[in-house]
């Protein structure tokens, strides 16, 4: 993005000119526009639309597939099916990397009603290369003639990639549009929202999953404060542009919106080429594994979901949660052996849901004192919770009370 000294001062110093020698206000708001499109134009690469009043303000950037600084690649390798399936994407069609298009907004707040998305970030595949697009409000009555652009875009583009688009970005869109008396289904287009995907990968993994927190510890990414900006602060800063018209103010939204755009692509990218199974480079540090194989069970691939589950085990990646849960997939196999040697994996890690599946198998067999001695203690833990789960007490109360009487019958 281009720079460019401080125009502040001198631009300024033109304005008192202007009051001076102009009392019509008109002219004056006219000559006073001119300028601050100038100085815009001057400080951030970029051109206006043609629209004789109120033109919205163009940017474009491209990159050869990959992120500037970093390197990240920005399409992936192939679109598995689990992330099809997962989107409800048509597996049958051939989808080309022209068919995508990132979206990211920069508002004036964080509410749907009065809300202006002052920034549109678009980003596309074209000849070999990913464009960010920024179309960008000088003043909030070019508004309507902003969605020129957007809607020429969504036109060509089959499906949306947003990081929590279907929640904010999308909505704030659709408020305008109405506002504008534009029509525009957004919510019948096809919508990969990366947020919700991201929760399902990593929620258990890293502390949240904002972006620039999956930027962090998963594609190893760190912000710059000096270039970038911090997002509670980018509303009050356009505001201050609309009432100074100092392009400096505003070139860091710019520079953390076109960061949106490039790491939501990047991410897309990373995602799509970790999670098909098995993984042709090998198990990646980054992904959670476990989350994978809930992954694929939801999209009813029970065989892929089990071969991971069954990998994690056999590399010592074990916990409770991950025994059990292969433990089912052999019980609805009916797989009995398999399931109860998960079972009691689950029971000896101390797995709640674990113990008791162990407990059961262990009475079907007439194992009576070894069940019997792990309801026990699934009773104890049960009691030990802060909040008791009254239901679970009694049941198991009773299973206790059934197994006391089988031992006692045996005697």
């Amino acid at each position: 993005m281009a720079g460019g000294g401080n125009p502040c001062s001198a631009r300024i110093k033109q304005w008192s000119v202007l009051m001076d020698m102009n009392d019509d206000r008109t002219q004056y708001s006219l000559e006073l526009r001119q300028l601050i499109r100038d100085t815009l134009q001057a400080a951030i690469e970029g051109e206006f639309s043609t629209h004789e009043d109120f033109p919205f303000f163009l940017t474009r950037t491209a990159y050869d597939m990959f992120t500037e600084v970093e390197g990240l690649p920005l399409y992936p390798q192939e679109i598995p099916r689990v992330l099809l399936d997962w989107a409800k994407l048509d597996p049958k069609v051939n989808w080309q990397r022209e068919d995508f298009l990132v979206l990211d907004l920069e508002t004036t707040g964080l509410g749907r009603g009065q809300t202006v998305a002052f920034l549109i970030g678009l980003g596309y595949y074209e000849a070999g290369q990913f464009i960010v697009e920024q179309i960008f409000l000088p003043e909030t009555e070019a508004e309507a003639n902003s969605f020129d652009r957007l809607i020429e875009l969504l036109e060509t583009r089959a499906v949306l990639i947003t990081f929590n688009g279907k929640t904010f970005d999308i909505p704030v869109l659709e408020s305008r549009l109405l506002y504008h008396r534009i029509w525009l289904n957004l919510r019948e287009k096809q919508h990969i929202d990366l947020l919700h995907l991201a929760r399902r990968l990593w929620k258990n993994k890293i502390p949240s999953c904002a972006l620039e927190t999956i930027e962090y510890y998963i594609m190893g990414y760190i912000r710059e404060k000096e270039l970038d900006i911090p997002g509670s602060l980018i509303p009050q800063t356009y505001f201050q542009f609309l009432i100074s018209g100092d392009p400096e103010l505003i070139r860091r939204v710019f520079v953390h919106n076109q960061f949106d755009i490039l790491h939501t692509a990047a991410l897309f990218t990373l995602i799509c080429d970790s999670i098909g199974y098995p993984p042709a480079q090998g198990m990646d540090a980054r992904i959670d594994y476990h989350a994978l194989a809930r992954l694929y069970l939801s999209q009813g691939q029970t065989d892929t979901a089990r071969s991971i589950l069954v990998d994690l085990i056999s590399q010592n990646q074990v916990s409770g949660d991950i025994a059990h849960e292969l433990g089912l997939i052999y019980k609805r196999d009916q797989d009995t052996a398999a399931a109860e040697e998960c079972f009691s994996l689950a029971a000896a890690l101390a797995h709640p849901a674990g113990m008791l599946e162990y407990a059961m198998l262990l009475e079907k067999r007439k194992a009576f004192a070894e069940a019997l001695e792990l309801a026990e203690r699934l009773l104890r833990w049960q009691l030990s919770r802060p909040l008791v789960d009254c239901n679970k007490v009694q049941q198991l109360e009773k299973r206790i009370q059934r197994l006391q009487a089988r031992l006692a019958n045996r005697k």
